[in-house]
């Protein structure tokens, strides 16, 4: 990170000592989603600040929750935004479609984009400052993108981290993998887990090696789970969860959906992902009227959760993307 640029290494340094702490000002809550369902969501209003620069808006990926980032809620805060997030429908302390809360499982993503909006109308607008900027990981990276299309005066712009485009599928075809996700459910075992799945199990050191170099954050999830409240974990994906995001990732593929989202977007991918497609990233990434795409060198997918020499990398992008020090003014982009 260049001299004279934010956040500055004592910031993030603070902030890495502190990412298992909320702030004190953090407010945890519930909204009613359009179906009644109960939808929890946080606000860390950075009440030291006198005047905050805007709200970065977090959406957590699969089996993620608020807490995850909270090192980030720290930094944002010390630059002088205010915060908020939400726990996706199915995980989290989010309602959950099945009664197995193990089981990571959806009716359709169609209605993350609907909890966002509300999201948005109860808990957000008239209540904390603009501009919005959405930041997520992954699924809820996904979901942005999704909510940009569909809602594109809601936000300001966005930071996408690792950005599931679409799945990767390890070699085997896409229509092989939607094929089986879609018999199985038709078949009524859509709540059954994907091969390789199971229930939540505290470790999986063996996912580990796909997500990210740094052992002491990988533990962070566990740490919350284990200390805060068991309700916040969730296991493997269903089939039923995996048809529908495969369905959600062919509509945001679909000719015309990128060209679409006028918001300025920042794509962030990891050049060592094995969970989601690269090459579809930087595909969408080159369609969006107003995107940019860096690529952060040896991160995996987790790139929030990796070393110190990633994230440096990370807020160097983002610092890049919008004025840290004197606020954002997205009519320059």
């Amino acid at each position: 990170m260049t001299e004279g640029k934010v956040p500055t290494p004592e910031m993030l340094a603070a902030a890495k000592n502190k990412r298992r702490e909320a702030p004190e000002d953090a407010i945890f809550n519930y909204f009613n989603a359009s179906d009644g369902a109960q939808m929890r969501f946080a606000r860390f209003p950075a009440s030291k600040v006198v005047e905050t620069k805007g709200t970065i808006i977090f959406l957590p990926g699969r089996t993620e929750f608020i807490e995850k980032f909270i090192e980030d809620v720290h930094i944002w805060n010390d630059l002088g935004f205010a915060c908020a997030a939400m726990d996706l429908r199915g995980q989290g302390m989010s309602h959950r479609e099945h009664p197995n809360r193990d089981k990571h499982y959806v009716k359709t993503f169609d209605q993350h984009i609907d909890d966002v909006h509300e999201f948005f109308e109860q808990a957000l607008v008239n209540k904390m400052p603009k501009p919005f900027i959405l930041m997520g990981h992954s699924a809820g990276s996904h979901v942005i993108l999704r909510f940009l299309h569909d809602y594109p005066r809601d936000a300001d712009a966005a930071i996408l981290i690792a950005p599931m485009v679409r799945i990767a599928a390890g070699g085997m075809p896409q229509a092989i993998t939607h094929g089986l996700s879609y018999i199985m459910s038709l078949i009524g075992l859509g709540t059954a887990y994907v091969p390789g799945h199971t229930g939540f199990k505290e470790g999986r050191w063996g996912w580990r090696r796909k997500l990210t170099h740094d052992d002491a954050r990988f533990e962070d999830e566990d740490f919350f789970i284990t200390t805060k409240d068991r309700r916040l974990a969730v296991g493997g994906a269903t089939y039923k969860w995996l048809l529908e995001a495969m369905r959600s990732c062919d509509k945001l593929n679909a000719s015309g959906y990128a060209e679409a989202i006028g918001t300025p977007v920042l794509v962030l991918q990891a050049s060592e992902d094995q969970i989601v497609d690269n090459q579809a990233q930087t595909d969408l990434a080159d369609h969006l009227p107003n995107g940019r795409l860096v690529r952060i060198d040896g991160a995996m997918h987790e790139i929030l959760k990796e070393t110190d020499d990633h994230r440096a990398q990370v807020w160097e992008a983002i610092g890049d993307f919008i004025d840290l020090k004197r606020g954002p003014d997205f009519s320059v982009l």
